[in-house]
């Protein structure tokens, strides 16, 4: 069975509009739409209420979501997550208790996991959105996401892209992300005893080498120990994603020189997924709905694009 589950960055998404943002719900809609997402998760959405008008345009006949915002220590970490899904293809998973009745696992922000101080680790500034979800087309199985936003910085001014301290901060929470919480999230079962595939999805803040983005790397395959175990966990999608603030020239002499960073990703086990099909790509959705304007792109859509993951479960 083949499931399209996406990410996307919203950039401040919200209902105010101001010299930089003024957000196209319609052409939101359609891209949802279009893409024939089965699940697509969410960053930077800053209010309830836009996700909710967002359903309005999809239509809440076929599509639901939901929304949180992590405990924030930071003014500049203040923002939400949300979860869309088709309501045809998917469903929030289900456990049935003993006593016979059905139990809705509600996503919330995760909290649950450990650090290792030795290694320079503290709690993520901004922690993640955990999902599981339900295929209605009778597979038994489900698919559990961890929808992140890595902090690009902990000061106010996130001018310096390749800043050293903060590329160190951004990897030792890709690490936590990694070593702490797939583990206890991966290897958990419920009632329904449903195989699991996890995958960590969102805006990371760092390259992928082969990207051909600046710097900010991170490594592409990581290893975890699980009780005496190894598993390997593979970043994937390494096409770039955001939008550069400013451009140099005319649109003609600018080009494709639009694109910045490759900051959008999927993480999952390489051993869990072998019998599993799954390739990465990014939706131009610039050219595809901004006809290649690419700060028409950044002020009605967003300053990054989708990335989408295609499951096939054999």
């Amino acid at each position: 069975m083949a499931y399209k589950i996406g990410s996307f960055n919203m950039f401040k998404f919200s209902f105010q509009s101001d010299s930089e943002i003024r957000k196209d719900f319609t052409v939101l809609s359609r891209i949802i739409r279009d893409n024939k997402f089965d699940i697509i998760a969410l960053q930077e959405v800053f209010s309830p209420n836009a996700l909710g008008r967002l359903l309005d345009y999809l239509g809440r006949f076929e599509w639901d979501g939901v929304w949180d915002s992590p405990t924030s220590f930071s003014s500049i970490a203040a923002e939400g997550y949300g979860f869309i899904w088709n309501k045809k293809c998917m469903r929030l998973a289900v456990t049935t208790l003993p006593d016979g009745t059905e139990k809705t696992f509600r996503p919330h922000i995760y909290n649950q996991y450990r650090v290792d101080r030795r290694l320079g680790q503290t709690q993520l500034i901004r922690n993640p959105y955990y999902a599981r979800f339900e295929p209605l087309d009778g597979s038994f199985c489900e698919i559990r996401l961890i929808n992140t936003h890595i902090m690009f910085s902990k000061g106010n001014s996130t001018s310096q892209l390749l800043d050293i301290g903060a590329v160190i901060m951004r990897k030792r929470e890709f690490d936590i992300l990694t070593q702490a919480l797939y583990n206890t999230i991966s290897d958990k079962r419920y009632g329904n005893n449903r195989p699991a595939y996890t995958i960590i999805l969102g805006d990371y803040n760092l390259n992928l080498r082969t990207s051909g983005a600046a710097g900010a790397f991170l490594n592409e395959i990581v290893t975890v120990q699980d009780k005496g175990k190894i598993k390997r966990l593979i970043t994937v999608q390494d096409k770039l994603t955001t939008l550069k603030a400013n451009k140099a020239g005319s649109q003609e002499d600018y080009g494709f020189s639009y694109w910045a960073n490759n900051y959008d990703h999927f993480t999952y086990d390489m051993d869990r997924f072998s019998s599993v099909s799954a390739v990465s790509s990014r939706i131009n959705t610039v050219k595809d709905y901004c006809n290649g304007d690419y700060e028409l792109h950044r002020k009605t859509v967003s300053d990054h694009v989708p990335i989408e993951l295609k499951l096939n479960l054999k």
